[in-house]
């Protein structure tokens, strides 16, 4: 749960650092636009970048659960071992 303590932490976990400075980045962005709007009184807008923030986090939780299940899987794969066979039926 290294997400929930430090923005883009999952996507560090799973040794993915550009997507978790990128994801970090507009996490901590959004926080303190919604924090400038509420203290300017624009609350529409801040409402809008809670919204996004809310969208950002969800993101963020996939990207990070998605990639912990797919961390140190082998995506390469042997073009020779894969074949595809077809019966037709006259």
């Amino acid at each position: 749960m290294l997400l929930c303590v430090f923005p883009g932490g999952g996507q560090f976990y799973t040794e993915r650092y550009v997507n978790g400075i990128v994801i970090g980045a507009a996490e901590i962005a959004i926080g303190y636009y919604a924090y400038k709007y509420h203290r300017d009184e624009e609350y529409t807008k801040r409402n809008s970048m809670l919204w996004w923030g809310l969208f950002t986090f969800g993101f963020s939780l996939a990207d990070a659960y998605v990639g912990a299940k797919m961390h140190g899987f082998d995506v390469e794969t042997d073009i020779d071992k894969i074949s595809f066979s077809y019966k037709f039926k006259f």
